[in-house]
């Protein structure tokens, strides 16, 4: 369930007498002279905290260790590191060193959080014993503990009676020196009764960095990143022009998300294309925030009159009518992604480019593995007419930020409602903490889909904790669900299937196969999409389609392999939702979406029975990867 650790630099720079992250090696106020370097986890996509952010560390760390570190953070920049981990995890850093972090628990389905000696230090000074969780430890015990020894009870003088077994606590010396973290092996009982055994795991730190730095803004960040930052813009800006010039051929266009990546990436092409025009996309997938589209609507408002184009790819309600095909995506099962963003996609720029298109997007290589491998320029084997190219490939969400910010961009408002990614509100590959922040702040979009995975619950017959701790997002359980299935004490399907059309094939005594469906074949559909397997032949009460007979009762072939093509017919046929990937794909422009049905059609007169559109047709890609590779 965690993220593995890969990608990008583990360290950020800092300005020590400005008190600020640095995004280069030198400040521009300062130079190197007070740069110094702060380790911290991979793949180090740092990003700045907002108000909601910080509120919500402030409840986490009250709730835990009795006191307000607001105090500490006001009126200094503070970062978030997301952090691999069984869901999601955050170090926060301020002052040039780690104070601590927050991981979601996902057995416990709550946040919790925890101290690097820095941020005990500083807890510490200012609070003393009015906090919590805090162990008094014999001087006898620092060495061992220094060494990577953990600590018994015998070792301990005092200890603070709100600690419970599990807990994060800190080791304090007799003096008042913070001198290590770590994890309660007893409760307090335990440890102040001298119980054998472990008392506390010690965490193990190898320097100490603590310092207490002025406060600085915003303001203070640019100013100090202003050199650094210009130059990527420049480098961003280069790369377009040059990637423009070598596709002279093809229209520029800006695939906006409503995100932060997309939003950097239009700025970027406003700065550089905006006296030339271009056109910017808008992929509506029919599950976004509402904040989002509206947000959108305000940019297309304020930059059409500038001579920007704004084409919006609508999916309209494909998620839902598909979802009735598919049952709920999984991160294991991204049919959505095919059905709400590739289709309606690929329709809009077979529709205005069919000569293609040079599409700028926001990917970067810190998002992923997938990403981390794939070239600045590309072309989407799934999307023929597009050449893709990400000006902000090399950028991490801190200098994309930093970029927003100093060209005072509007950035979507989600962001500060503690939604770290936006994109579609139900994704499968959202944490559980995503979960719990969308039904926290958006209750009514939450109840929606709960409202669709309880009727899918019931289908599949799952336990309430299917939905409670996320099992849907897998259509086949990774080894860490199951492990939680396993602590929760549940029965999870490891597995879900669900196939409104089946199919049996039987080789009989002549050598020929009978395919038998669970269903009255539909000869009347079959001849709307009977050109994909070949010349097509009607008679009473049959269609024969290349090899294949299509009779009320089933298929008839001389071949196993064109059975096999005959069941992916039907079920094509029947369970199409209107995607449009396939008719993008098609080099002979033979399919269409019928308006009325939703359904694809196919132009006897144009198809040449090529059969590629069968090989990205989600159904057969994606639903059922044993019988075809995946998309």
């Amino acid at each position: 369930m965690g993220r593995p650790v890969y990608l990008g630099r583990a360290y950020i720079n800092w300005c020590e007498k400005c008190n600020v992250p640095l995004i280069g090696d030198s400040c521009a106020l300062h130079g190197k002279e007070s740069v110094f370097r702060l380790n911290i986890t991979p793949p180090g996509d740092l990003r700045f905290a907002f108000k909601r952010d910080i509120e919500l560390i402030r409840s986490i760390f009250q709730e835990h260790y009795g006191v307000d570190v607001g105090e500490i953070f006001d009126g200094k920049i503070v970062l978030l590191n997301k952090t691999p981990g069984e869901d999601d995890s955050y170090e926060i850093i301020l002052d040039g060193y780690v104070f601590g972090w927050i991981r979601f628990d996902p057995l416990e389905l709550k946040w919790k959080p925890g101290l690097k000696v820095e941020g005990a230090t500083a807890l510490w000074k200012r609070f003393g014993k009015a906090m919590k969780k805090w162990i008094v430890v014999d001087d006898g015990a620092i060495e061992p503990i220094l060494n990577g020894s953990n600590l018994l009870p015998v070792g301990i003088i005092e200890a603070e009676q709100s600690i419970r077994r599990n807990d994060d606590v800190i080791l304090v010396s007799e003096s008042g020196e913070v001198i290590a973290t770590g994890i309660a092996k007893k409760d307090y009982s335990g440890l102040t009764s001298r119980e054998r055994g472990t008392g506390v795991k010690v965490r193990r730190q190898r320097s100490i960095n603590y310092r207490e730095g002025r406060k600085a803004t915003m303001e203070d960040v640019l100013r100090a990143n202003s050199i650094e930052l210009e130059r990527k813009v420049m480098e961003a800006r280069r790369f377009m022009r040059k990637v423009s010039t070598r596709y002279s051929d093809l229209p520029i266009a800006v695939a906006f998300s409503g995100g932060k990546d997309s939003l950097a990436v239009l700025g970027l092409a406003l700065e550089e294309f905006g006296d030339e025009g271009f056109t910017v996309f808008f992929n509506n997938t029919g599950i976004e925030f509402p904040e989002t589209l509206e947000y959108v609507e305000e940019l297309r408002r304020e930059l059409e009159p500038k001579g920007i184009k704004f084409i919006v790819a609508d999916a309209g309600d494909a998620f839902w009518r598909a979802l009735h095909v598919f049952s709920p995506p999984g991160r294991d099962y991204r049919w959505c992604c095919k059905v709400t963003k590739l289709g309606p996609i690929t329709l809009s720029i077979k529709e205005n480019y069919p000569k293609g298109v040079l599409m700028f997007v926001g990917q970067r290589k810190y998002e992923s593995i997938k990403r981390f491998k794939q070239p600045r320029v590309w072309k989407n084997p799934w999307v023929p007419n597009e050449t893709g190219a990400s000006p902000i490939f090399h950028w991490r969400a801190l200098e994309v930020w930093l970029y927003i910010f100093s060209r005072n961009l509007k950035y979507n408002p989600l962001y500060e409602d503690r939604l770290d990614r936006i994109g579609c509100f139900l994704c499968p590959s959202a944490s559980l903490a995503e979960i719990y922040t969308l039904k926290e702040e958006k209750p009514e979009l939450w109840a929606k889909w709960e409202g669709e995975l309880k009727r899918w619950q019931k289908r599949f017959g799952m336990p309430d904790e299917w939905i409670t701790y996320g099992f849907w997002r897998w259509k086949k359980l990774s080894k860490g669900e199951k492990a939680i299935a396993r602590e929760l004490g549940v029965e999870i399907l490891e597995e879900r299937s669900w196939e409104p059309v089946k199919y049996s094939m039987v080789e009989n005594d002549d050598g020929t196969f009978t395919v038998r469906f669970n269903t009255i074949v539909n000869l009347e559909r079959i001849r709307e999409v009977a050109p994909i397997l070949g010349e097509v032949e009607e008679g009473e009460n049959y269609i024969r389609a290349g090899k294949v007979t299509f009779r009320p009762d089933g298929a008839y072939t001389d071949d196993f392999n064109e059975g096999v093509q005959a069941y992916y017919l039907v079920k094509r046929a029947y369970e199409c939702v209107g995607c449009g990937v396939c008719v993008g794909k098609c080099p002979e422009n033979a399919l269409s979406i019928d308006p009325r049905s939703k359904k694809i059609l196919v132009n006897p007169e144009l198809c040449t029975h090529c059969r590629e559109c069968m090989d990205v047709c989600p159904l057969l890609k994606i639903k059922n990867p044993e019988e075809g590779s995946q998309l």
